[in-house]
């Protein structure tokens, strides 16, 4: 039997994943990291959150390899704080969301040039990040002159997110991917723009193969992520369907499951 190649880098989705229910790294699992980033092995962060309420974790874990974040429509260098890629939706399908969106329960939420834009009475709709009430902007979508959206988000009611999911299919197609990061949180962008296909571009641009690859995730939107990476674990709170695209599979992210896993892979016996 073949060994398994070296792991040169580890890309790990934020919630449900390195953070606990309560929104927070462990002191075991900031440790860990710090252990496996000392023995040169890369660590990235791959979230569907923005830029500005995924910053923070990056700088907590310390590590300077660039962040994937919007789903994968935006790799950002912490080192000079620059856009590596960032991959918008047209000025049309913006347009198309906007006036979508005046016919929902729903709310929108967009990000755009890095900004949290929404509409007041959307403010404290996204119950996961309470944060995005402080940082995010209340606008009038339809006065804005230049719609370019790294990511729409509607947050709602299962069932009216995917009344609006199958309408977005029938108008646009393959032009968009649709993913859920939550059950009632429905994301729009382009197509293509995964954490998969951001994964690939970043370590290809670091002569990183994919079976030097390590990835974690729980949800939906982690599939091409965990698909792509040559080890790709999904959480033991992912659904059977996340966990279906898996190498394998780590424990509880409330439980310090990417650290016990990272333990385990490099045979880390100070934390034994």
């Amino acid at each position: 039997m073949k060994p398994e190649s070296p792991i040169k880098a580890v890309a790990i989705d934020l919630d449900g994943t390195l953070l606990t229910t309560d929104k927070k790294i462990t002191p075991l699992t900031l440790a860990v990291l710090q252990a496996v980033m000392d023995r040169g092995v890369h660590v990235a962060i791959a979230t569907g959150r923005s830029l500005a309420t995924s910053i923070r974790f990056t700088d907590q874990v310390g590590t300077t390899f660039p962040m994937i974040c919007y789903n994968g429509s935006c790799i950002w260098d912490p080192v000079t704080g620059n856009d590596l890629m960032h991959i918008r939706l047209s000025h049309e399908i913006c347009t198309d969301i906007v006036t979508i969106s005046r016919e929902t329960h729903t709310h929108l939420h967009a990000f755009m040039d890095h900004d949290l834009l929404f509409t007041e009475s959307g403010r404290h709709a996204d119950h996961l990040e309470p944060l995005s009430a402080v940082i995010g902007k209340a606008v009038e979508f339809e006065k804005l002159p230049d719609l370019h959206f790294t990511k729409a988000m509607f947050i709602g009611e299962a069932d009216e997110t995917e009344r609006l999911r199958q309408l977005l299919v029938e108008r646009h197609g393959t032009v968009l991917h649709l993913v859920y990061s939550h059950h009632d949180y429905f994301e729009i962008m382009t197509g293509g723009a995964t954490k998969g296909t951001a994964l690939q571009t970043l370590m290809g641009n670091h002569g990183i193969r994919r079976e030097e690859v390590m990835a974690f995730g729980d949800a939906d939107n982690d599939i091409e992520m965990l698909s792509w990476a040559g080890r790709g674990y999904a959480m033991e709170n992912a659904s059977d369907q996340v966990k279906s695209y898996a190498y394998g599979v780590a424990g509880h992210n409330d439980a310090d499951g990417v650290a016990k896993k990272l333990i385990e892979v490099f045979d880390l016996a100070e934390f034994r």
